[in-house]
């Protein structure tokens, strides 16, 4: 028999194939079994015709057997709009315990969408009662799908629901900061996303060039300045052909004295810094005195270092009497203005050393490592002195939305600039083949 749009069958003749359905348990039937008796069954359950299979309202029709009720209202299938047929479809897919996060993300978007355009006035909480979940979790499920859908693939390759809401969250709240940055548009007339890798690598002495006049406002800051290991002394030749330099005590003094007036004038009111320093005893450039300085320029420091272990066991050796290799080296994160990280990564890692371009080069895999938790396409990068350029290869792999490098030395600057036109030709061949 039927009654008005929907039909009335015997209860018991209902068929619920319960291995083919969603396996969590049935949740609050004595609440629901209440609402249908003060209010009567507002929704009818939807089953095949002929075969009267449930395709949605197992919990509906679990109440309504609790009551007592020999009947109970359906709607078939085939005579449904294919939109409601398609939200059903996708409401009870959603519940299903087998399904990967990644397609209950999509599918509970594509659900709320459905029932957005059948009812202007629906509503997050409204797809949040449908599907039996709370609204803050269809509020992530909807900030992760979006994300996805925007084509960041990242986000899809994460194993787990709750670290991609984290990452996603983060850089909503990494844009806002940059819109409070209010970065400036141009640096001598050079637009903040340059090609060209002269623009992004400049040879000059970041203890003047920090008193220029234009720069814009950066969001990290990578620090590798020499520290004592007299490189321009070094008696096997190597020095000057592998980018030798001036690492004297008063060398390094003035360029902390400039790192003081960076964070005063050019960083972002969010900002990152990497500073790498040498773990050694009897020198003012040790973990404390460094940490000081630093802390002195308003830097929140987290206290445990960043460590690159060089896997093949190259290294200084402060006293070959009385000690080891030192074959790691040290890094401070640092930052201002409680700036969210994107990730968390591993705080060491192991890779060789390398000496292409410049005799303190660090290697791009190391860098990239530990930039995974700080960059992405916010971040506004600067390397003071960039030696080689692999810090800014690294951060402009990963998308990083600027990058900019001082080098003192012409002839390394244009080395570093050959490496980064090289690296970003090898990327736009890969995402040619890619596509």
């Amino acid at each position: 028999m039927t009654s008005g749009t929907f039909h009335i069958v015997a209860l018991d003749s209902i068929v619920v194939k319960r291995d083919e359905r969603q396996r969590r348990e049935l949740s609050d039937i004595d609440v629901l079994a209440d609402s249908i008796r003060r209010l009567g069954l507002i929704h009818p359950i939807v089953v095949t015709r002929g075969e009267l299979e449930l395709v949605a309202g197992e919990r509906r029709l679990a109440a309504c057997t609790k009551l007592g009720w020999t009947n109970i209202p359906v709607h078939y299938t085939d005579e449904l709009e294919p939109s409601r047929l398609r939200a059903i479809e996708l409401e009870e897919n959603i519940k299903r315990q087998d399904i990967t996060w990644q397609d209950q993300a999509t599918a509970v978007r594509e659900y709320h969408k459905l029932r957005l355009a059948e009812d202007p006035n629906w509503t997050q909480s409204d797809t949040a009662e449908a599907i039996g979940v709370t609204r803050q979790h269809i509020g992530n499920f909807l900030l992760v799908a979006n994300e996805m859908l925007s084509g960041n693939a990242k986000i899809g390759d994460l194993p787990k629901l709750s670290t991609a809401i984290g990452i996603v969250r983060r850089g909503i709240e990494r844009k806002d900061l940059q819109t409070l940055d209010k970065l400036h548009e141009s640096f001598s007339g050079v637009a903040l996303s340059p090609d060209r890798p002269e623009d992004n690598i400049i040879t000059g002495d970041f203890r003047t060039w920090v008193e220029g006049e234009i720069v814009p406002r950066f969001n990290l800051i990578h620090c590798d300045f020499p520290y004592g290991i007299d490189a321009d002394n070094f008696p096997q030749g190597g020095a000057a052909s592998h980018g030798g330099y001036l690492d004297t005590k008063e060398t390094w003094s003035q360029l902390i004295g400039a790192l003081d007036v960076a964070t005063r004038r050019i960083t972002a009111p969010s900002c990152h810094l990497m500073f790498w320093f040498a773990m050694r005893r009897g020198d003012e450039r040790l973990y404390e005195p460094t940490a000081k300085a630093l802390e002195r320029m308003g830097w929140d420091i987290n206290p445990m270092p960043l460590v690159w272990l060089k896997s093949d066991g190259t290294g200084i050796i402060p006293d070959p009497e009385r000690g080891p290799r030192q074959i790691y080296e040290t890094c401070f994160i640092a930052s201002r203005g409680d700036r969210k990280i994107v990730r968390a990564v591993a705080n060491a890692y192991s890779a060789p050393t390398v000496s292409e371009r410049h005799m303190s080069e660090k290697p791009e895999p190391m860098l990239r490592h530990f930039f995974r938790m700080l960059v992405d396409e916010n971040t506004v990068m600067l390397d003071p002195t960039c030696g080689s350029g692999s810090a800014l290869r690294a951060a402009d792999s990963l998308g990083a939305k600027y990058v900019l490098g001082l080098e003192i030395n012409e002839e390394f600057a244009g080395l570093a600039r050959d490496a980064l036109s090289r690296a970003r030709a090898l990327k736009r061949a890969e995402e040619r083949a890619v596509s």
